[in-house]
């Protein structure tokens, strides 16, 4: 009986390292316009085994692997790609942290409006309070964002919000500003309603991770 049970967690193990080298395999060997990325999730694995002796169940073995995450590295495929990559990389540098502003800021405002201010006239009054209190404290930085970083901006809301600026003016301040707000956006060739993407913006995920 212990001879069998041995086999079995013998043949368990190397069945785990297989399926860990193949993914190794496939990680590194996966190339899309120059840059390398694989994420591959071995889901928790359960082993539950059982022997019936006589009339009896027992379980003998009982094996829980946490996920593994096997990631290669993004790779330039020429220079060009290198520069903006690290362009790519300075700009979130600069505009996450401004990102994870916002979505406190929405949390608070969503909790203020929920717990205290609960009448519309309040909820007015506070919304055109937050705003002007809003523009005094980060005008000055937003100002100093280029066209290339107001659209990774816009990205990185919505990431970190689950909606998008157009949404979330939408909700705070009407349908008729947000579309008034959309109109000026356009004309500066910005679009409110840019949402992040996790396939098509994955470099952009990825150097956040490294980041932060």
């Amino acid at each position: 009986m212990r001879t069998n049970q041995y086999q079995i967690l013998l043949s368990c193990n190397r069945l785990s390292l297989i399926i860990v080298f193949i993914s190794l395999i496939m990680s590194t060997s996966t190339k899309s316009y120059g840059l390398v990325r694989q994420s591959i999730y071995l889901k928790t694995m359960h082993y539950a085994l059982q022997d019936t002796i006589g009339k009896q169940d027992t379980s003998l073995l009982h094996f829980s692997f946490q996920p593994i995450v096997i990631e290669a590295e993004f790779h330039s495929k020429n220079s060009y790609q290198e520069r903006k990559t690290h362009q790519l990389y300075l700009d979130i540098k600069r505009i996450y942290p401004l990102a994870r502003i916002v979505s406190n800021e929405v949390t608070m405002v969503n909790n203020q409006l929920d717990s205290v201010y609960l009448s519309k006239s309040e909820r007015k009054n506070y919304l055109k309070w937050y705003e002007k209190h809003t523009f005094n404290n980060y005008i000055d930085t937003l100002r100093t964002l280029n066209r290339r970083q107001i659209k990774i901006f816009i990205k990185l809301i919505h990431r970190e919000t689950g909606s998008s600026p157009f949404e979330l003016v939408k909700k705070y301040r009407g349908g008729l500003d947000a579309f008034i707000w959309q109109l000026s956006a356009n004309a500066l060739l910005v679009n409110l309603k840019y949402e992040y993407d996790p396939e098509e913006d994955r470099l952009i995920d990825d150097i956040i991770r490294k980041l932060y």
